[in-house]
């Protein structure tokens, strides 16, 4: 009778509350890593679990990287350049592909800059950062293609330390940002005497 009443084994909700805890822990680290924050004391604080536990299910920072980069990426919707490049209009051309990558800085806004912080220190932001900057470098070809001493301007303009700086220091919205980029790289490209 005894070994009648043994109860079975649930693995599916202990795998359930593994997965719900892994989910924690990753949208704690996307929310600290916006913050320049990378260590996993106040992670495993923020998600509510021990330090062994963040260590369980990612046993290094770079293994956080990815899961956080791929799990970041799944929210990010880029633009299409094609569609941008087809802008007959070069002012509408221009203002649509500033907005559009000011767009992707605000999204990165504190992710671009654990980037640029732990450069050489982590393969996985390396690469996020070098394919963030081809975006910036394909945006400034679509804007500026001909012109290469101009197309150098207009590709330092579209970096995303220039929109921080706007943003932090300038003390400028998004929308402001955007506009006043966009402006100040019409006036360079298009309506420049001389």
């Amino acid at each position: 009778m005894l070994f009648g009443m043994v109860r079975q084994y649930n693995s599916s909700r202990r795998r359930k509350a593994a997965e719900q805890t892994r989910q924690d822990i990753l949208q704690a680290a996307l929310k600290l890593h916006a913050e320049g924050i990378t260590e996993f004391e106040p992670l495993a604080r923020q998600a509510g679990c021990s330090v062994a536990t963040v260590r369980k299910h990612f046993p290094t920072k770079e293994t956080l990287f990815q899961n956080c980069t791929r799990t970041f990426a799944e929210t990010l919707t880029l633009p299409d350049l094609k569609q941008l490049a087809a802008i007959a209009d070069a002012r509408q051309r221009t203002e649509a592909s500033v907005s559009e990558l000011c767009r992707v800085h605000e999204a990165m806004f504190g992710y671009a800059w654990l980037g640029a912080q732990q450069r050489g220190n982590s393969p996985t932001l390396d690469s996020e950062m070098a394919a963030y900057e081809g975006l910036a470098d394909a945006v400034a070809a679509i804007i500026a293609p001909a012109d290469s001493a101009r197309a150098a301007l207009v590709r330092g303009l579209l970096d995303f330390l220039t929109y921080r700086a706007l943003r932090l220091s300038g003390r400028l919205s998004e929308q402001e940002a955007a506009s006043q980029l966009g402006a100040t790289i019409l006036t360079l490209t298009h309506f420049r005497s001389g």
